[in-house]
C-alpha cells in the first residue's frame, strides 16, 4: 500500500477518536469525560486493528502477483534452457556422428577440436543462464531513450574485425589498416548511460551471445614486433555499438553477471587459439578472470579438465589475475590455479599496485608475467633497479602497460624490459572468430 493511502488512514481513525473525545460530552448527555476517553480510544483501536487488516490483505494480494509473475518467468527461462540445451545436444550428437565416419579422416582433428568445444559450452551453460536474462527492459528502447536526451542519432557504424594473423605476419598491412579503422572504431563505442541501461544491455547481451573479443598487442622491447595478444570483452547492442569494461564490470559484478561474462570470454579465446594451431603460428593469449570466476570450482574444475583433453591449447593460454585478488585468493583456489599451470598455461599478475613483492615466491607459485602501468614503474627509481635485479634469473618478464606516448616509452627503454603494450603500439580491436 502507498505511503499516502497509509497516512490517509491513519488521519481517519485519529480525527474520529479525537472528535469522540472532545465533542461526545456534549452531544451524549449520559457520556462523561472518562468515558469519551475510553470511547476515542476504542474508536482508535479499532481504526488500527481495521488498518492491519486492510494492509496485510493488499500484501497478500501483492505478494501472490509477484509469486504468478516469477512462476511464468520460471517457465519461460525453463523452456529457453532446455531448447537451448535440445541444440547443443543436436550438434553434438551430429559432431560425434561425423567423427565416427572413416570418410572424413583427413578432417579428423577439426572434428575432434569443434566437439571438444561444444562440451565445453556444455558446461557452461548452467552459467550461462541468469535467471533474469532477458525478462527485464528491451535494450533498444533504452539506448533509443539515451541518444534522445543527448540530441542525437544512433551511430551503426562499427569498426570492421581484425585478422589478427595478417596483422601478427605482415606489420605494414596493420599499419595501413590501423590507419583506416581508426575513426569507424571511434564512434562504435557507446558511452553516458545510467547503472540500469548498463546492466540491461549487460543481460541482453549475454542472453543473446553479444559479447565480442578485442584483441590488443603486447610487443617486444625495443624491436616493437607483436608478441602477444591480450583478451577483452566488449559487449554489442542490438545496432553494433558497444560498451567497454569500465562501463560494465563493477555492475555486472554486482549482478552475478561477471562469471558469465569470463565463461564466455575465455571459451572464444579457445577458438581462437584453435585458429592459430591451424595455421602454425606461435601467439599466446592474457585472459583476464575476475575474482569470482577464480572462486568458481564447478568451472575451474571443467576447465581443468578441457584443458587436460587439449593439452596442446596450454602454451598459448596465459591467465591474467589482479595483483589484490590474487594474494587474496584462499588456498583451495590457488589450488585450482596450480593445476592449470601444472598442464602448461601461464600465470600473469596486473593491475599491480606495489613493487614490493616476494618475486621467488611468486615464481616457484607458477607467475611468469608481471604487468606494471608505466608511471607505477618510474615513480621510484631505486624500487625500480630493486626490482629489476630481482627479476634477473627469475623465469618471469615484465611487461609495461598503457604506454600512450613516445616519451612515455622512452622512460621505458631506459631499464631492461622484455615487453611493452599500449594504444602507442596498438588499440584493442575486434578479432574475427
Amino acid at each position: 500500500m502507498p505511503l499516502l493511502q497509509h497516512l490517509f488512514f491513519i488521519t481517519i481513525y485519529c480525527s474520529l477518536a479525537l472528535i469522540a473525545v472532545l465533542v461526545g460530552p456534549s452531544y451524549i448527555p449520559d457520556l462523561s469525560t472518562s468515558g469519551a476517553m475510553l470511547l476515542g480510544l476504542w474508536i482508535f483501536l479499532a481504526g488500527v486493528v481495521l488498518h492491519e487488516i486492510i494492509t496485510r490483505r493488499n500484501n497478500e494480494e501483492d505478494g501472490l502477483a509477484k509469486m504468478e509473475a516469477l512462476h511464468h518467468n520460471q517457465v519461460v527461462l525453463r523452456d529457453r534452457i532446455s531448447w537451448t540445451r535440445r541444440e547443443i545436444m543436436g550438434i553434438s550428437e551430429a559432431f560425434e556422428a561425423a567423427g565416427n565416419s572413416s570418410k572424413l579422416s583427413d578432417e579428423q582433428n577439426i572434428i575432434n577440436d569443434a566437439l571438444s568445444e561444444v562440451n565445453l559450452l556444455k558446461t557452461l551453460m548452467p552459467r550461462l543462464t541468469d535467471p533474469f536474462l532477458g525478462l527485464f527492459d528491451d535494450e533498444t528502447n533504452i539506448i533509443q531513450q539515451e541518444v534522445q536526451k543527448k540530441g542525437q542519432g544512433p551511430h551503426t557504424a562499427t569498426a570492421p574485425k581484425s585478422d589478427f594473423l595478417d596483422d601478427f605476419r605482415n606489420e605494414s598491412t596493420r599499419k595501413k589498416r590501423d590507419a583506416k579503422t581508426e575513426e569507424l572504431q571511434k564512434v562504435s563505442v557507446l558511452s553516458g548511460l545510467g547503472e540500469t541501461e548498463v546492466l540491461s544491455i549487460v543481460r541482453q547481451s549475454l542472453r543473446d551471445d553479444r559479447i565480442d573479443m578485442f584483441l590488443q598487442p603486447v610487443v617486444t622491447l625495443p624491436q616493437r614486433k607483436r608478441k602477444f595478444y591480450e583478451c577483452f570483452s566488449r559487449l554489442r547492442t542490438s545496432n553494433g555499438q558497444v560498451i567497454e569494461p569500465g562501463q560494465y564490470v563493477t555492475i555486472a559484478t554486482r549482478a552475478g553477471l561477471i562469471t558469465a561474462i569470463d565463461n564466455m570470454l575465455l571459451f572464444r579465446c579457445v577458438q581462437i587459439i584453435r585458429k592459430i594451431l591451424r595455421s602454425g603460428e606461435d601467439i599466446s593469449f592474457f585472459v583476464n578472470l575476475s575474482s569470482h570466476t577464480l572462486k568458481d570450482q564447478d568451472f575451474f574444475d571443467d576447465f581443468v579438465e578441457f584443458i587436460r583433453g587439449n593439452i596442446e591449447l596450454a602454451p598459448h593460454l596465459i591467465i591474467e589475475v589482479g595483483q589484490k585478488e590474487f594474494l587474496d585468493l584462499k588456498a583451495s583456489e590457488l589450488l585450482s590455479l596450480e593445476r592449470l599451470m601444472g598442464l602448461g598455461c601461464r600465470l600473469s599478475l596486473d593491475r599491480m599496485t606495489s613493487l614490493d613483492m616476494d618475486l621467488e615466491a611468486l615464481a616457484s607459485g607458477r607467475v611468469r608475467f608481471l604487468k606494471l602501468e608505466g608511471w607505477l614503474f618510474a615513480q621510484d627509481r631505486n624500487e625500480t633497479q630493486k626490482l629489476l635485479a630481482q627479476i634477473r634469473g627469475l623465469p618471469i618478464e615484465l611487461v609495461i602497460e598503457k604506454i600512450e606516448s613516445e616519451e612515455a616509452l622512452v622512460q621505458v627503454l631506459d631499464q631492461d624490459v622484455a615487453y611493452g603494450q599500449g594504444y602507442l603500439f596498438g588499440e584493442p580491436r575486434p578479432a574475427k572468430p
